[in-house]
Order: C-alpha cells, then sequence, then structure tokens
C-alpha cells in the first residue's frame, strides 16, 4: 500500500460548475469517461453511492466498483471494492479560487491486487494510480467545457 497525494488540478472553473460535474458522472458517465462502459450507479442514500463499469485494462475487460460518500460542499470520499484497485481508499477535494478556478485535491492509500505484493514496486503503484488519475481529470476537464 501506498499514500499518495497530488495537489496538481485546476480546473478552469468555479467551484458550482466543478459540483455540477460531479454530479453529471451519475448520469453522464460514459460520455465524459468514454472507456467505461455498462456504468451502473445506485444511490445508497442522499449522500452514498455505488458506481460500478466495465474498462479494458491490459487488453482485459475488468470490471470496477467503487463506493462514494459525498461531503459537499467539500468532496468526495471513495473507496475501492473491485478492480485493479481494491481496497484503496482515497478522498477527493476541492478548494475554490479567487481567479473562478477550483484545485482539486486527491489523497489515499492505494493498493493493487495487479502489482505482486511481495516486491516493493511502490513507485510503480504511484504511476499507475498518478497516470489513471491525470486521464480522468483530462476527460473531466473536456466535459467541464459542455457545461454552462
Amino acid at each position: 500500500m501506498v499514500f499518495i497525494e497530488d495537489k496538481e488540478g485546476v480546473f478552469d472553473a468555479p467551484i458550482d460548475k466543478v459540483w455540477n460535474l460531479a454530479q453529471a458522472h451519475f448520469t453522464e458517465g460514459s460520455k465524459i469517461h468514454p472507456g467505461a462502459k455498462d456504468i451502473v450507479t445506485e444511490m445508497i442514500n442522499e449522500q452514498t453511492f455505488t458506481n460500478s463499469w466495465e474498462e479494458e485494462v491490459n487488453g482485459q475487460t475488468v470490471r470496477i466498483k467503487m463506493k462514494g460518500t459525498i461531503f459537499y460542499p467539500l468532496g468526495v470520499a471513495f473507496e475501492t471494492l473491485e478492480g485493479p484497485f481494491s481496497g484503496s481508499t482515497y478522498f477527493i477535494y476541492y478548494i475554490p479560487r479567487n481567479d473562478n478556478k477550483t484545485n482539486v485535491v486527491v489523497a489515499g492509500d492505494f493498493r493493487s491486487t495487479y502489482i505482486d505484493p511481495t516486491i516493493d514496486n511502490d513507485e510503480r503503484l504511484r504511476s499507475i494510480v498518478l497516470s489513471t488519475f491525470e486521464k480522468v481529470f483530462n476527460e473531466d476537464c473536456e466535459y467541464l467545457k459542455t457545461i454552462q
């Protein structure tokens, strides 16, 4: 397991628009993230949901399932229930800025069932996680441009 904190993300949008993006994931997930297939979102209560989908990882179709808890207006806590990062927990939080932009920070403990745990591969896991978040962030940025 490796702790990762990424403070590099900046959405070119105010916080209210970023929350509209977060909510759009419930209904527009496949448009926001075209690599995700068969997306199913279930609301457990007003703040908690599960989200599952299939995507291709290293040429194989993998099922991923997440549990999220919304802490509006601060951010969203996630627990990975199924998939390559099963057992990982992390928090994405948003920091409004005075220039109509929003910082996005990811912090959490990550593990991978795809990396041999008997080998010290913290840097490899860190690289895979950050690469995944960069892809998701870039897709979010593109979709954010379509939100009025």
